[in-house]
């Protein structure tokens, strides 16, 4: 693989922040760490050990995936001496999956954040498409690699609104937006109704109920039909299995 000149921190961060945030919610929904806030010495060290052991694995796992990636040479923007910028991002992801749950303040951040990177990487991924729906173009599996992270982001961007609107009616005592549950389950909730809405399933298990939130979840559903359509299309016109 031939050597590129390496990234800045922000173009890291717009395209890897909402990857790296995902695999931090993932973990916590799959680990029990936050059980241990039961066990622990105390409120305080629970609640720093928690986020910091997230953190480091979130780090660890988006290490290892973009070093298969690169061997494998399936993505062309990971570079070897930008391993401490990937890894402090993972880390900072991790960190603030967990307090997302117990902090508001937290929660606007992390929201301005995901959207800004999600709006960054449509702008960046809108040319790239436009490309891809040129007659007789092939997309190759780098392509789909992108349009698979472009996905990813717009699920975890609306995830994250979506929570961050539940965070926001609780705190001013206003009606549930939705029927999520509190802390760490509002996270696996919102992850879950995201995924499902995105992917056209939708169970009905969770539902908006106020007309803002109703608006969102139209765009989300929306947004994931034409996505999911553009991408049928790009698949059913044939892959390049050759390197580009």
């Amino acid at each position: 693989m031939k050597q590129l000149v390496p990234q800045s921190f922000q173009k890291l961060l717009i395209k890897d922040f909402n990857l790296c945030f995902f695999i931090s919610l993932f973990l916590l929904s799959v680990l029990p760490l936050h059980q241990y806030i039961r066990l622990g010495t105390g409120w305080t060290s629970a609640h720093f050990a928690i986020p910091v052991c997230n953190g480091l694995l979130t780090g660890l796992i988006i290490l290892l995936f973009n070093s298969y990636s690169a061997r494998r040479n399936y993505t062309r923007t990971y570079y070897t001496e930008d391993k401490f910028k990937l890894f402090f991002i993972a880390f900072c992801a991790g960190i603030f999956g967990y307090y997302i749950s117990f902090s508001p303040a937290m929660t606007y951040l992390v929201s301005i954040l995901v959207i800004y990177a999600a709006i960054m990487s449509i702008r960046r991924f809108a040319g790239k498409l436009t490309g891809l729906l040129q007659p007789d173009k092939m997309a190759t599996l780098r392509d789909l690699g992108e349009f698979a992270n472009f996905f990813i982001n717009l699920i975890i961007s609306f995830a994250v609104i979506n929570l961050s609107i539940n965070t926001i009616h609780n705190s001013l005592n206003l009606k549930p937006p939705f029927n999520f549950g509190s802390g760490f389950s509002a996270i696996i909730d919102a992850l879950y109704f995201s995924i499902i809405t995105m992917t056209t399933v939708g169970y009905g298990d969770i539902t908006p109920h106020t007309p803002l939130t109703r608006f969102i979840v139209a765009m989300e559903c929306l947004t994931s039909y034409i996505m999911l359509g553009i991408m049928i299309g790009i698949i059913t016109r044939g892959i390049n299995l050759q390197n580009d």
